[in-house]
């Protein structure tokens, strides 16, 4: 299960979406004509001074001179990629913005230089404020390399910022200094990852491990059909000195994604599904908030995070301790799409685990859906490929040989996670519940290399069924990186690479492999800060499969220090909830979908109770709003304004796409009140 991006080292990984949301102004002179076609497919272009660059698909697109300007014509998201000429940084961010919009250029709270990357010497980012306009995102990038200076002027809604998120990477990574000749792996031989191969993979994990601070990492590596590694790295929990091994269960979070993905296949290779089967005909409780796209969705749009259908997570997060799967189904029925299918990577929990619980219920229609999912994956998956220890049993899982989650206090102070919030996956198993250990997933990962066939010569499943999950359904943030079924693919390199990550408090997984080279590896840590390590431990892998530089090591040297400037940067805006903010809060509040939320203080400490979980909450100012912010280890960063609401006290909860409203007083979780009750004031989806 990938958590969403309100956790602040979530965004860390992308190009320019670092920060946080921030005001825009209102842009570009608004006479210019624009564009009435919009693009049907990405299309490739060229700055005056030849940069390339991508226009996405369902943007408009119009150059001036050194200023091109892309828009999405129904709600105002706009790109624009300005060429100027410059002696210096200030310059020629100056510059962009007389091209961009006349007047003063906005205020600027915050600039910050950013690995070099696509053959630009540097890159730095620019995050700006505006409170008149707090709703829109403005930011900016500056590129430069040699005489060439680009900026990236983004100018848009938040909520289209979160939709359009992997069209504005993608756009971002597709801008490449003129003389820069990406490297490839295609036609590379492959090195056999011997005893000193693996034992320098080694040495880069441990050196990560200890200056990230993860307590206990366990590794896998396949090549060839042989397992070359399986072992770990440090302790299962803070203070103890038991040892990770290879058989240390952890929480795979969204790496559970793929196996799922892997049961639909296997029905579909036994003849009882069919990819292209409409899926209601199959679950006739699934459908979505819009009846004609209910019956439009496929079997394989489930897994492909690309039906339209936008991640919604809070339900879950908050109130998933009292949801059983046919719940989980309902909140999928309430959420309206906001792209057609196949237009955005918009990545859908819910959509994931009504992929399972379909397979499920093919399987076995007898039982009630948790219970068949259980069933049909210890049938189908685990049974067939020996994972004997790999259990959605969250009581089973923590006995003996498993590792605990880690996660930072607000001071940076590693520590023990609570468990409470990974339990509200349980509805979600599907999508990000399995517990599993490097000996079960090195067994899956041989199979994917092997096509299927098993380590003793037998065929556990049909290429055809087992590799139509592989096929690109959406493209993800950068050039050639697309999502299949429930699996990432990236041919950036030359080669074929798949992975599917995972995140969960104080939990994070990544499998990798190279189809064409049969070699991957299996990722499991058990502390928040494995986000990080997860963003550049393949490019270690490539490198000593290849023998080429990646940046490995440069990219590990910088982050340590960055990370604590960020952490320290923002601990400084927080502070103790003073008394005034303490007496205006009410003891409870509620909303019929996310339930309750209890004011608890103990001693200087206030926390916020779920119900399920709790965490330790500071303050901070943002413009004239009081927020109030999470501050427990690994689940850090959700953040509620305290305001009013029709006279009643009220805590707001923005969850980039829409907004939840929790009003005083204590009333039962009712899942079947409509999204725009006037006891949630949800902001309504948007519809294509």
């Amino acid at each position: 299960m990938k958590r969403r991006h309100w956790w602040p080292w979530a965004a860390l990984g992308c190009l320019l979406l670092q920060a946080s949301c921030v005001g825009a102004f209102a842009g570009i002179d608004t006479a210019r004509p624009v564009p009435t076609e919009v693009l049907s497919e990405d299309a490739w272009n060229r700055t005056v001074s030849g940069v390339r660059y991508i226009t996405p698909a369902g943007w408009t697109g119009q150059t001036h001179g050194a200023l091109t300007v892309m828009r999405t014509p129904a709600e105002d998201a706009r790109i624009a990629i300005v060429d100027v000429a410059a002696q210096s940084a200030d310059e020629a961010i100056a510059s962009a913005w007389k091209h961009y919009r006349p007047t003063a250029a906005p205020s600027l709270p915050d600039a910050r230089d950013r690995p070099p990357r696509n053959g630009w010497s540097s890159v730095r980012s620019y995050d700006y404020a505006n409170a008149a306009q707090p709703n829109r995102v403005l930011r900016a990038q500056l590129l430069h390399e040699g005489d060439t200076w680009i900026v990236v002027i983004l100018d848009l809604p938040s909520e289209a910022m979160s939709r359009r998120e992997a069209q504005v990477t993608r756009v971002l990574s597709s801008l490449r200094a003129r003389n820069y000749v990406p490297d490839t792996l295609a036609g590379k031989p492959a090195h056999a990852l011997d005893a000193d191969r693996i034992a320098a993979l080694l040495r880069f994990l441990e050196d990560a491990r200890t200056r990230l601070g993860i307590p206990g990492v366990a590794l896998g590596v396949v090549q060839n059909g042989e397992v070359k590694y399986a072992g770990g790295l440090g302790i299962r929990k803070l203070g103890s000195d038991e040892k990770v091994d290879a058989s240390t269960r952890f929480l795979t979070a969204s790496v559970t994604k793929p196996m799922t993905s892997l049961m639909l296949a296997k029905l579909v290779d036994r003849g009882e599904l069919d990819w292209n089967a409409p899926a209601a005909r199959l679950l006739p409780s699934f459908q979505v908030g819009d009846p004609a796209l209910t019956k439009r969705i496929r079997v394989r749009n489930l897994l492909c995070a690309c039906t339209g259908i936008p991640a919604q997570d809070m339900e879950w997060a908050l109130s998933g301790d009292e949801l059983k799967p046919q719940d989980v189904l309902g909140l999928l029925a309430r959420i309206r799409p906001t792209a057609e299918i196949g237009e955005l990577y918009q990545y859908s929990n819910l959509m994931a685990v009504a992929a399972g619980y379909l397979g499920a219920h093919v399987a076995h229609p007898e039982l009630p859906l948790g219970e068949a999912y259980d069933r049909s994956m210890q049938e189908l998956v685990f049974d067939p490929l020996g994972m004997r220890s790999t259990t959605f049993d969250f009581e089973l899982a923590q006995r003996g040989n498993f590792a605990s989650p880690h996660g930072l206090t607000i001071d940076g102070d590693l520590a023990v996670a609570a468990m409470g919030y990974n339990r509200m996956s349980i509805p979600m198993r599907p999508d990000g519940g399995a517990w599993s250990n490097i000996d079960d997933l090195n067994r899956y990962l041989r199979m994917e290399l092997a096509s299927g066939r098993l380590p003793q010569g037998g065929r556990y499943i049909g290429e055809q069924a087992l590799h139509e999950r592989l096929k690109p359904q959406v493209a993800r943030g950068g050039v050639d990186q697309w999502y299949g079924m429930g699996l990432k693919t990236d041919r950036r390199a030359g080669i074929l690479q798949v992975t599917h990550g995972g995140s969960m408090a104080g939990y994070q997984a990544e499998i990798f492999w190279l189809p064409e080279i049969d070699a991957g590896y299996v990722l499991l840590m058990n502390a928040d800060a494995g986000a990080q390590l997860r963003g550049f431990f393949a490019d270690r892998f490539l490198e000593l499969l290849f023998d080429v530089d990646r940046g490995a090591a440069a990219t590990l040297d910088a982050l340590p220090a960055r990370l604590k400037r960020e952490r320290e940067a923002h601990r400084a805006q927080l502070a103790p909830l003073d008394a005034e903010t303490l007496q205006r809060l009410a003891p409870v509040y509620s909303h019929p979908t996310l339930g309750s939320i209890r004011i608890v203080t103990e001693g200087a400490k206030t926390w916020f109770d779920f119900g399920g979980w709790r965490t330790e909450v500071l303050m901070t100012q943002d413009d004239a709003d009081t927020v109030i912010e999470s501050i427990s280890p690994s689940v850090a960063g959700f953040r509620f304004t305290a305001t009013q609401r029709d006279g009643a006290r009220a805590l707001v909860l923005d969850d980039e796409q829409r907004t939840y409203t929790f009003l005083e007083g204590d009333r039962p979780l009712s899942l079947a009140a409509p999204p725009d009750a006037t006891t949630g004031n949800d902001r309504p989806e948007r519809s294509p």
